[in-house]
């Protein structure tokens, strides 16, 4: 069915946002470990240091979430975030020692919290009920972290990671200026909600999708706090690093181009549970094979399901269970919950057991966490034809 002028997805608008958003956390994930070894802090205050990062992220996307919901204007929140962040993060070349870093990533991210999610729910909104084409904008972010992260592998053979401030600067000015390409929001009103927030979170199958997300940003903890350390240890060069980062995005972007193809024979469930269970089957093999490249490389491979398929299911089920004037909050507690209170724990955890055997053990503790996801879902979500349909 065609749609009216009025009702156009602005494409390429909404994918340059993606886009620079994801090159900026190709310059965190995989290299802001390595930078803060760089400037000397241990292993057990990176995880500390990563820890506070996301937990700041539990709260902080709740907040901006209601006052999206409240005021409609989820543009002008966003952009805001965007400044701030920008003022905070220049701050870098000045701070020194563990508490003042600690400052500086708590208050990046709580401004930073009001981006990603806000500009979810902005998307949707231009979405409307085709979610399944939501991996075609997205695809763009994960472009966006594999053009970082290879162009900075191959510089950081050469020049040194201590320079990392510099681009990640230069992609938040990005961010912030394709913000103001995507049209502003007049305040939207929704109509009310047939249940309220706490009652719609009270249902089983909420329950279990949030908790199986938490549990696969647990066990993704381990991966994007100390992977680049773990591979270092190993031997591989900067360059081999930002290539096995890149290769798994690589993989994630082919699955975005493909899962609103397969969302119409696979059930929603089905995805979700091969997505866990081919975490558990990536973390052991990480752990025990890292020195076997092409297992490595495979390991590597599954990303498009542990990240890709993940995240284009998580938001079906966060567009079916939260509507209306609940839209902010439910991508907010996604937010928080996951990739704020499971990702926070997941690097703590981590930053505790990594001196132990660097490494080997944290990985096996993050297949253990993705394994429990797996039989969560097995039991308590509903099944579902596919398209979603609910048997």
């Amino acid at each position: 069915m065609m749609r009216s002028d009025s009702e156009k997805v602005p494409y390429w608008r909404l994918s340059s946002f993606y886009f620079f958003y994801f090159a900026l956390l190709g310059c965190i994930s995989p290299y802001w470990a390595l930078y803060l070894d760089g400037r000397g802090f241990s292993a057990v205050e990176i995880g500390e240091l990563m820890a506070l990062f996301g937990l700041v992220r539990v709260l902080a996307p709740n907040v901006w979430g209601a006052l999206g919901d409240y005021t409609g204007r989820r543009m002008a929140l966003l952009r805001l975030g965007c400044g701030i962040c920008f003022v905070i993060f220049a701050n870098i070349f000045w701070v020194d020692g563990f508490i003042s870093m600690a400052l500086l990533m708590v208050g990046y991210g709580f401004f930073w919290a009001a981006v990603l999610p806000q500009f979810e729910v902005v998307t949707l909104n231009y979405l409307k009920e085709r979610t399944d084409d939501y991996s075609r904008i997205r695809i763009w972010g994960s472009i966006g972290f594999v053009v970082a992260v290879l162009i900075l592998g191959l510089l950081f053979d050469f020049i040194s990671l201590l320079n990392l401030p510099v681009f990640m600067l230069v992609l938040l000015l990005a961010i912030l200026i394709s913000s103001l390409a995507v049209k502003g929001e007049k305040k939207v009103v929704y109509e009310e909600a047939g249940e309220g927030f706490m009652a719609l979170l009270m249902r089983p199958a909420v329950i279990a999708f949030l908790l199986a997300a938490f549990l696969m940003q647990l066990s993704h903890g381990a991966y994007y706090t100390f992977f680049s350390l773990f591979l270092q240890g190993h031997g591989y060069s900067s360059s081999w690093i930002g290539f096995l980062w890149a290769l798994g995005v690589l993989a994630e972007v082919l699955v975005f181009l493909v899962i609103h193809r397969m969302f119409r024979w696979v059930s929603y469930k089905i995805v979700l549970l091969v997505s866990l269970l081919l975490a558990v089957v990536r973390w052991y093999v990480t752990a025990h094979f890292a020195d076997v490249l092409w297992l490595l490389i495979l390991a590597q491979l599954t990303h498009a399901a542990t990240f890709g398929a993940m995240h284009s299911v998580s938001m079906h089920y966060i567009h079916k269970y939260f509507k209306g004037r609940h839209q902010g909050q439910g991508q907010a507690l996604f937010s928080s919950l996951a990739y704020g209170a499971g990702g926070a724990l997941g690097a703590y955890m981590s930053g505790q057991i990594w001196m132990k055997d660097f490494g080997v053990t944290m990985f096996e503790w993050a297949a253990v966490s993705a394994l429990i996801g797996v039989l969560i879902v097995a039991v308590f979500t509903p099944a579902e034809k596919a398209g979603g349909v609910a048997d």
